[in-house]
């Protein structure tokens, strides 16, 4: 993702995603893009902060999801915190809620690794 919209940091093997962006389309395939890079690079576990975020797309969650899915078939996993209440009731109503695990803070996110 570029840097604008987002950065990566690391804490012991976790990658943390900071999204300081609008997840409309053109930063939706680069959130997707980045889960893929770090998927390819054996990354295997991921945080997502979406505090800074006030409208995600359908792309951004199904790359989240699709995400989750594959981390876990090698035994890792996609954890986000941070959402609005309208995305989060987004998440709940279409289900991804249920695949991908949501906090309120990073250190709760990071202690469930």
């Amino acid at each position: 993702m570029s840097e604008e919209s987002s950065r990566i940091r690391q804490i012991a093997d976790v990658k943390i995603i900071d999204v300081n962006d609008y997840l409309g389309s053109y930063a939706a395939a680069e959130l997707r893009e980045t889960l893929a890079n770090l998927v390819n690079q054996d990354v295997q576990k991921i945080i997502v902060n979406l505090s800074q975020v006030k409208h995600i797309n359908s792309v951004a969650i199904g790359a989240l999801v699709g995400t989750a899915k594959q981390l876990r078939l090698k035994d890792g996993d996609v954890k986000i915190y941070g959402l609005a209440e309208n995305i989060k009731r987004t998440f709940d109503l279409i289900g991804a809620s249920d695949i991908v695990e949501i906090h309120d803070s990073e250190d709760s996110a990071l202690s469930t690794f």
